[in-house]
């Protein structure tokens, strides 16, 4: 039996890779020219704004509180 030859192999390589390029081209363009589902993505982008806006504000504010809280824990426990 003869072993195959490796250059076929290479040729066919980079016809896959030319191939695999143009159809990634290919699929990109139909996705930018695709207005289908356009308005979905304007509301995730929204949601994922208002949600790192939120978590960082809770974030933030929840540190600046603490010292707030246990001053009045402070407080309650000195009363009773």
């Amino acid at each position: 039996m003869a072993e195959p030859s490796c250059e076929g192999s290479r040729a066919a390589s980079g016809r896959s890779r030319l191939r695999g390029a143009d159809l990634a081209r290919q699929a990109l363009s139909r996705f930018a020219a695709n207005a289908r589902g356009s308005t979905a993505m304007e509301y995730a982008l929204i949601g994922a704004l208002i949600f790192i806006v939120a978590a960082g504000s809770i974030r933030y504010y929840g540190s600046r509180m603490t010292p707030i809280y246990e001053r009045i824990s402070t407080t309650v426990s000195q009363a009773n």
